[in-house]
């Protein structure tokens, strides 16, 4: 393994990590992630631009999982503490991170098919050309 793709590698964990830290961080103690703090445009951009950033290194929908899976078992622990009091504020978070989850790899999935049809569309040209001789 080349040094090159050593420190690809940990660049992708020490992202993963962040975006874990961050989004975890914000369900437990009830932050919200630093760009939606600044209430403005600006603010969501940034969010946006990192996410965006953030899939880019790690595949389509990542940022949309890691999200989905912290706040489906944000979910889960706060039903714990709802059949204890008789709320039904965890099932909806748990709901909701699930969906979100699901959308994620659903952005995933599209990305490989459409990496997929791109190589056989390009394998199909290579192939013709190929055929006649150039």
């Amino acid at each position: 393994m080349t040094v090159h793709a050593i420190a690809a590698k940990l660049q992708r964990v020490l992202c993963v990590g962040m975006v874990a830290l961050v989004i975890g961080s914000s369900l437990l103690f009830g932050f919200s992630t630093p760009a939606a703090a600044l209430g403005n445009r600006a603010g969501d951009i940034v969010q946006q631009r990192a996410e965006r950033e953030f899939d880019s290194k790690t595949g389509a929908g990542t940022a949309n999982q890691l999200e989905g899976r912290a706040q489906e078992e944000f979910g889960k622990a706060q039903r714990q503490v709802d059949r204890a009091v008789g709320g039904t504020d965890g099932l909806g978070n748990q709901v909701q991170g699930r969906a979100q989850r699901e959308t994620g790899r659903a952005q995933g999935a599209v990305e490989d098919a459409a990496d997929a049809a791109q190589d056989a569309g390009e394998s199909f040209v290579d192939s013709v050309k190929d055929f006649f001789g150039q």
